[in-house]
């Protein structure tokens, strides 16, 4: 089973071998008091609305020069962390599982196996979250999942990853069943694969799917592992951590708002950011360790009540906007920009962000509430 790791290279001599040593960790927490009583119900009816027109553009065929092989000694460059990995994995489609992120689904169990996790807002003030795995064989047990929303599902397709939720929203449902070209994923409150635990947790709770579930399904529909034609690599990476030159960032608040203000604090010994929210650190029940990130992305997105649900969200990621990135207890500004379907992020310079090896929060922020971001 992975533990809390993180990934540094360390060069021997040029024609030694690599290694990669894993830290992860999980850890959270926030103001707990009312952040997870939503206005509206965070589960919303299926009845088809008036047909709404969503923006999606599918990413492009793929540069061939991303398809080189990056192969050494065995080993190969994760495209999402940077770390090296057996290459095994080269070219192997991540999975994209949609994680719950209340209260109640606390301590979550599994999630600090993703290279990559997203948060983003849902209906009712709270958020969800979207764990995204190059490996994701082995895995008992990873959850509690929750039903998708439409910008979920097309983020996991700018991976061409293979997604998977427990229940959808309208539009998400959609999606899946073919509304966006070249999206491969599966509901698993109507398929086999995913399984509800017999613990102290109550539905909704309490869904979960595992290495076995998702592969059952991956099979049954006949998805590639592989990477298609779609797929480009989104990051660019330092063969080693490189501080960057920027203000200071030890902490990083991410208030939502009055309800929901997660943070991160970074941690100078091992160089990583933990994660905390609900007022406390945020655990990965299957460690017992707190989440922690070599790298902490924040992007900033018009987001727009769905005309005809407006107790819905839509977020835009097409075109171009701004953020911050965070790594080694600095943040600098930085853009991004959506171009034939995938989102590439850009220095002040405009040259293409090289982050730091390891793994990558990104919370997707609304555009209208800049100051709920703070540094410290």
């Amino acid at each position: 089973m992975n533990k809390r790791w993180r990934c540094r290279l360390t060069a021997l001599v040029l024609s030694t071998a690599f290694l990669m040593t894993g830290l992860s960790g999980c850890g959270s927490s926030e103001e707990a008091s009312s952040a997870e009583t939503p206005a509206v119900s965070s589960e919303v009816s299926t009845e088809a609305p008036t047909a709404v027109t969503l923006k999606v553009t599918a990413p492009s065929m793929i540069d061939q020069a991303d398809k080189v092989s990056l192969a050494k000694d065995g080993m190969i460059k994760n495209p999402l962390t940077g770390c090296w990995i057996d290459a095994s994995y080269e070219n192997q489609r991540p999975v994209s599982i949609q994680i719950s992120n209340v209260l109640p689904a606390m301590p979550q169990y599994g999630i600090a196996r993703a290279d990559i996790i997203y948060e983003m807002l849902v209906e009712g003030g709270i958020t969800r979250l979207n764990a995204i795995l190059t490996e994701y064989q082995g895995i008992e047990k990873i959850g509690p999942m929750r039903s998708a929303r439409h910008y979920y599902d097309r983020k996991a397709l700018e991976y061409d990853a293979i997604f998977f939720c427990w229940g959808t929203s309208i539009y998400a449902k959609a999606d899946l069943e073919g509304g966006v070209a070249n999206l491969e994923g599966v509901d698993l409150n109507y398929e086999p694969g995913g399984f509800r635990s017999n613990d102290e947790r109550y539905a909704p709770h309490n869904a979960y799917t595992s290495s076995a579930g998702m592969n059952e399904r991956i099979d049954h529909h006949g998805f590639s592992r592989e990477h298609r034609s779609i797929y480009q690599k989104m990051y660019s990476f330092n063969d080693e951590f490189t501080p960057i030159n920027g203000n200071p960032a030890n902490k990083v608040t991410t208030k939502f708002h009055n309800n929901r203000q997660p943070w991160f604090e970074y941690n100078a010994d091992d160089q990583l950011y933990y994660r905390f929210q609900y007022g406390e650190e945020q655990i990965d029940d299957e460690t017992g360790e707190q989440l922690a990130f070599t790298n902490v992305l924040i992007q900033f997105c018009t987001h727009t009540p769905m005309p005809d649900l407006p107790e819905l969200w839509d977020i835009d990621w097409t075109g171009e906007g701004d953020g911050f990135y965070c790594t080694g207890g600095k943040v600098i500004p930085v853009t991004w920009k959506n171009t034939k379907g995938v989102t590439k992020w850009y220095t002040s310079d405009g040259k293409e962000l090289k982050m730091n090896p390891g793994k990558t929060w990104i919370t997707v922020f609304q555009n209208s509430n800049r100051e709920g971001i703070v540094f410290e």
